[in-house]
């Protein structure tokens, strides 16, 4: 084949590929749109120029602009089309008239103030190129999950946009991209519903196509791509119309397509093994297939083409991939379900109830508890964590159940792991008989139950741990001590009030028990008390001092530490709620240092989201050992 310049091969392949306008009307209508004739009335949309793009990896996510927004610069003028009519006034000036400012793309969202979402003015303050550069920072796979869904109902709120930008729906679809990455599909699908028949907007319709080929959801995949691909110089569109030519069953132009892609230098290997096994056909592709690197067009080529899916799900990063095949898109093996399920609920993305919704499938002999501890013991993996869970819901005796929950805790890998299992467990500990049988069991009890955002299930346990502290037990005094700080950071006073005494009492304790650790776990717990508005003393720190003086932690950067602080303190809403999100990455919890994370508490308290600077702090001290 003769090499040909990159951007006329792709105008030539979409123009190629480009469908009846009727299949993109009957699109823009089933996603909530104007009728016909409202749509007529629309004004058309204005696209920049033609972008020359780099090759990119296979599945890899859009990188957020580089364009860094000047320092100092007043907001720019709103250019949308937003702004009100001028006022008026009667002849005689008694009455004023003002005009109502339009409803724009950027405006829509699934969550108001009474649902869930944050404040409609959440975007005041917030210059529109700032806005787009901070979306674009968030995480797909933030470790807390505070921070997951403070970060989802940000994306999901509705209100007006920010003013300064260039083109009307362009933060729409930056929080569209962003929910992709996160893996929130069902969240993404429920806004697709509210846009404003946008859906021939090449940087929306971009995520909403990836979104509906990883739910197997062809026909609206492609009704994107006919609607979208012939003016577009995105290679997305390439390799998504080679999807639609193996839905379609057109397998030999599917091939040209893949071909095409390596003359242009966007080869793609895991796309073109996927053609050549639907070429193949079913069955003769030889063994299973591993989706290394996989997003949802390779998802979807895989569905399509008819493997077998490997179970080792290890090299997927991608949350929507994840989601899908928790979900048994693609008819993957139930090992492969069940990992790529832990993986997707570790980060938030498949909650909680879908993970154990899989357990089911998992058999076990009677709920015998030794089997079950021996089986888990041998082989901590997903399969052992369902067998533990299984278990533990199968005996009803309340010791046994405990025996095999404290297991599961016990070989959690790491902070993250044992957050997982608690959130998992949860629900297994609120249906505990509280009594002398589960005693051992209560101060994981608690730690478990503040650690899955439900501080009101653990105040029953500190309850009967105080009836045994008063009728003389040391070992419920003992656990009443160690247990006031994490009580008391996650719970506030609804689990302990707050007595300088019960923390004097904890720091004597941990510095005789981890003297090496003391420092950094007493300064992570009066930062976290600090924040949410403890009287620590100033006297308090002075005794906390210990070598080596620097800490083991990872700190976001000067500018989302005192950006956030900033924010809040200006009353801007969303940048402050941004900054926090971006700001922790994809980074454990347990490893962000705790000053940091008492900032973003100190900042959400100020915007005035209390409870979820409490989650967070309840969430950290847990990740944090304390």
């Amino acid at each position: 084949m003769t090499a040909c310049p990159s951007s006329g091969c792709l105008r030539a392949v979409a123009l190629g590929r480009q469908a009846a306008v009727a299949a993109f009307a009957a699109l823009t209508l089933s996603l909530g749109g104007p009728d016909p004739v409202a749509a007529q009335t629309r004004g058309p949309i204005l696209l920049g120029p033609p972008t020359t793009l780099a090759p990119a990896a296979p599945g890899s996510e859009p990188a957020p602009s580089s364009a860094v927004p000047p320092l100092f610069a007043p907001p720019s003028a709103d250019t949308g089309a937003s702004a009100a009519p001028a006022a008026r006034t009667t002849a005689d000036g008694a009455i004023r008239i003002e005009g109502l400012s339009r409803i724009t793309a950027d405006a829509v969202g699934t969550l108001t103030p009474e649902s869930g979402g944050l404040r409609t003015d959440l975007w005041q303050g917030t210059p529109g190129p700032i806005a787009l550069r901070l979306v674009a920072l968030l995480p797909g796979a933030p470790n807390a999950q505070a921070i997951r869904d403070l970060q989802r109902r940000l994306l999901l709120s509705s209100g007006p946009g920010p003013s300064g930008l260039a083109r009307e729906g362009t933060l729409l679809a930056a929080r569209a991209e962003r929910l992709l990455a996160m893996g929130a599909v069902d969240e993404l699908g429920a806004l697709a519903k509210t846009i404003p028949g946008r859906a021939d907007d090449p940087a929306l319709a971009r995520p909403l196509a990836e979104r509906a080929a990883a739910i197997g959801d062809d026909a609206t995949a492609c009704g994107y791509h006919d609607a979208v691909a012939a003016r577009a110089d995105d290679r997305f569109w390439v390799k998504l119309g080679i999807v639609c030519d193996l839905w379609r069953g057109d397998n030999a132009k599917a091939e040209l397509g893949v071909r095409l892609l390596g003359e242009i230098g966007e080869t793609d290997g895991l796309l073109q093994d996927l053609v050549q096994a639907a070429v193949a056909g079913a069955g003769k592709a030889g063994g299973p297939t591993r989706l290394v690197g996989a997003g949802p067009l390779h998802l979807a080529a895989a569905r399509l083409a008819k493997v077998a899916i490997d179970p080792d799900v290890t090299l997927i990063d991608s949350q929507p991939v994840l989601v899908a095949l928790a979900r048994g898109i693609g008819a993957p093996p139930f090992a492969a379900r069940l990992a790529a399920a832990e993986r997707a609920e570790e980060v938030g993305a498949l909650g909680t109830a879908g993970l154990i919704d899989l357990y089911a499938d998992i058999a076990v002999d009677g709920g015998t508890v030794d089997g079950a501890l021996l089986a888990a013991e041998a082989d901590q993996s997903a399969y052992a964590r369902g067998l533990l869970w299984r278990t533990a819901d199968a005996n009803g005796d309340p010791g046994q159940r405990a025996r095999v929950i404290r297991k599961a805790l016990e070989i959690a890998e790491d902070g993250t792991a044992w957050r997982q299992t608690a959130r998992l467990f949860a629900p297994l500990v609120r249906r505990l008989t509280i009594g002398p049988a589960v005693e051992a069991m209560a101060p994981d009890a608690v730690r478990v139950l503040v650690a899955a955002g439900e501080p009101a299930a653990a105040r029953p346990w500190i309850e009967w741990l105080r009836t045994r502290a008063d009728a003389g037990s040391p070992d419920a005094r003992l656990a009443l001590r160690r247990l006031w700080t994490v009580a008391r950071i996650g719970g506030g006073d609804l689990l302990v009030p707050y007595r300088e005494a019960a923390l004097a009492a904890w720091w004597s304790d941990l510095r005789d028990d981890n003297p090496d650790a003391a420092s950094n776990l007493g300064g992570a717990a009066l930062s976290l008390l600090d924040a949410l508005g403890a009287p620590i003393g100033v006297d308090a720190w002075r005794g906390l001092a210990a070598l080596p003086p620097t800490t083991p932690y990872e700190a976001p950067t000067a500018a989302f530490r005192n950006g956030v602080t900033a924010a809040a303190a200006a009353g801007r809403l969303a940048e402050a709620v941004t900054l926090a999100c971006a700001g922790f990455g994809d980074v454990p919890l347990e490893e962000i240092d705790p000053t940091a994370v008492a900032g973003v508490v100190r900042a959400l308290r100020a915007v005035g989201l209390e409870d979820d600077a409490r989650r967070l702090a309840g969430e950290a001290a847990v990740a944090y050992g304390l």
